[in-house]
């Protein structure tokens, strides 16, 4: 019995005395915890553009059921009757449609470990998808802007 509660000591001490520290490891995505070089940096941007269009996708699909409700109840007054707000509506339904399929679109085409062997060519694709994801983040924002707005009437 003596012999098995000092194996366990012996056993419980060599583990609590081990070195547990977690060793940062690489991921081969190329984004890391910790940017050290432009190519994490760039892959940070795109994500990070990709993240803000993608809070706002919920948003934007309440807002067009909103437009299209309201659309669908317009069509059954007498024509001519607030013409002005039905075209705004029929541009803001057309704005939170085509902001929908910028960010579909955009994640369609966007390979996350494209030209991972070619640092000078990855940093050109990660330059340029940055640049496109931003556009998409920007059409999300804005059209919900304008949907705010106009349904702040």
């Amino acid at each position: 019995m003596t012999k098995l509660f000092f194996l366990c000591a012996v056993a419980l001490a060599g583990i609590a005395c081990t070195d547990t520290a977690q060793k940062e490891t690489e991921r081969k995505d190329g984004f890391t915890p910790v940017l050290r070089t432009k190519e994490d940096s760039l892959y940070h941007a795109v994500i990070e553009g990709h993240d803000v269009g993608m809070a706002k996708m919920g948003i934007l699909g309440r807002y067009t059921a909103r437009v299209q409700a309201k659309l669908d109840s317009m069509s059954k007054q007498p024509k001519g009757v607030d013409s002005e707000y039905h075209k705004q509506l029929v541009d803001l339904r057309k704005d939170l449609q085509q902001a929908r399929q910028g960010m579909n679109a955009w994640m369609d085409s966007f390979s996350a470990d494209s030209a991972t062997g070619n640092e000078d060519l990855r940093i050109q694709y990660l330059e340029s998808e940055r640049v496109k994801v931003n556009l998409v983040r920007d059409k999300i924002l804005l059209s919900l802007q304008k949907a705010d707005s106009l349904f702040a009437r």
